[in-house]
């Protein structure tokens, strides 16, 4: 575990990873260390989490029916694909912002 966040604060060029690793270890000694990198990946799992949940309803509530009712619209109005494709993002962006 010491040889892991050793190489992680080697990464960071601004030495505020390897302040506040020292900060900690000097303060709340090991279980300390291992209790903020506990904490700080449960953040980073929770933001990641929020990330995919919102491309994932982007996906399914703009992007995919946009395509449809565009594919469709094409067939009974005399516009092609590319010039229907905004106007039918901007309604259902409208829609996933009202729905959300």
């Amino acid at each position: 575990m010491p040889e892991l966040l050793e190489q992680i604060v080697s990464i960071d060029p601004s030495g505020l990873l390897g302040n506040g690793l020292q900060y900690v270890r000097s303060h709340f000694g090991t279980p300390g260390v291992i209790a903020a990198a506990v904490l700080s990946l449960s953040i980073l799992g929770l933001v990641a989490a929020k990330i995919l949940k919102i491309v994932f309803d982007i996906l399914r509530y703009v992007v995919l029916p946009s395509v449809v009712v565009t594919f469709i619209a094409t067939f009974f109005l005399p516009y092609s694909f590319v010039n229907i494709l905004p106007a039918a993002v901007a309604v259902f962006s409208v829609v996933l912002i009202v729905r959300g």
